[in-house]
């Protein structure tokens, strides 16, 4: 009786072992399922993202597969070498050369065919910045329909970033008048005191149609000229951040750029411009510099030597809180 009962204890014993062998088996290929399955994930993903890498670089391309570029409404940058970044240097073109220019992008995209169908109901100066900025092509398609408001303040990840890349043809305000056009096409100066103030004080309301409007109401835009220098003094101070003027030194501007201090220039015909242009210069990276040009993704995605951004600069100014 007594080895019955141990034969049937040894029995139960060795099911239950089976039973959790089975069981770890079981978890095991389950983790190695999703394991594997992650991994092909993560590998069609970088596949997929190769194509794009001529075009935005290898910096871009690793933010997109590990989440730091956000495809939702804020303008994220990656920046890489200029010898490598594939930019348009802007051209002076007359009415002609504009017109034929545009009919050689028809050719190449089919966006451009009813703009040039419809030339002549755009402003002259529109379709000559289109065709030193493709990135404004979407901004010019909505030209004809906008009624000059604004559309919008900054997303929630224009909010948190440190310093957000606003852009002066973005539809949000772009089509707003200012002076004798529009900010899309004469508003950089407000766009990068946008964009300094909201680093600095976090106020969202001052978007670049708000500050556009400040500077019209309160003389820091000049007929004929466009905006005065003294908006980066007297007009920031309004919104509670101080302007200081610099000397052109590089260990000047690298000084206060790795204080956290962004710098706005006032810039010469150049990389940048074919008449007058503001950027911001946001941070020194690997002894380069980078910028936050309100006219340009791709420019905004380069290192640029402190150099070739001296020789092109009639002004600058750094930017702290009050």
């Amino acid at each position: 009786m007594y080895e019955e009962q141990e034969l049937r204890r040894r029995q139960a014993r060795r099911r239950e072992q089976l039973r959790r062998q089975k069981l770890r088996r079981k978890v095991r290929i389950c983790v190695s399922l999703v394991v594997i399955a992650v991994v092909l994930v993560a590998a069609a993903n970088f596949i997929s993202g190769l194509g794009g890498i001529r075009e935005t670089g290898f910096g871009e391309l690793l933010a997109k597969i590990t989440g730091a570029n956000r495809d939702d409404g804020a303008v994220s940058v990656s920046y890489v070498d200029a010898d490598k970044a594939d930019l348009v240097y802007p051209q002076v073109r007359d009415e002609d050369e504009v017109l034929r220019q545009l009919k050689t992008l028809a050719k190449e995209k089919d966006a451009y065919t009813e703009i040039v169908e419809n030339y002549d109901d755009y402003p002259e100066e529109l379709l000559a910045a289109l065709c030193n900025n493709e990135e404004m092509l979407p901004f010019v398609q909505g030209y004809l329909k906008a009624d000059g408001q604004a559309r919008g303040g900054l997303t929630k990840e224009e909010k948190e970033v440190d310093i957000p890349l606003l852009l002066q043809w973005d539809e949000r305000w772009g089509y707003v008048p200012y002076g004798e056009s529009n900010i899309a096409l004469s508003g950089c100066a407000p766009t990068c005191l946008s964009m300094v103030i909201v680093s600095l004080t976090g106020d969202s309301t001052a978007t670049p149609d708000a500050v556009a409007a400040y500077a019209m109401e309160n003389g820091f835009y000049l007929e004929g000229t466009g905006t005065a220098w003294a908006i980066m003094t007297d007009g920031a101070a309004h919104y509670g951040v101080k302007g200081t003027e610099l000397s052109l030194d590089e260990s000047v501007v690298k000084k206060h750029l790795e204080a956290g201090e962004p710098i706005i220039c006032s810039m010469r015909p150049g990389d940048f411009t074919t008449g007058g242009h503001f950027i911001v210069l946001t941070s020194v990276v690997d002894g380069k510099i980078t910028v936050h040009d309100p006219n340009s993704r791709k420019r905004s995605s380069v290192l640029w030597d402190y150099d070739t951004l001296a020789s092109q600069i009639k002004n600058l100014w750094a930017f702290t809180e009050n």
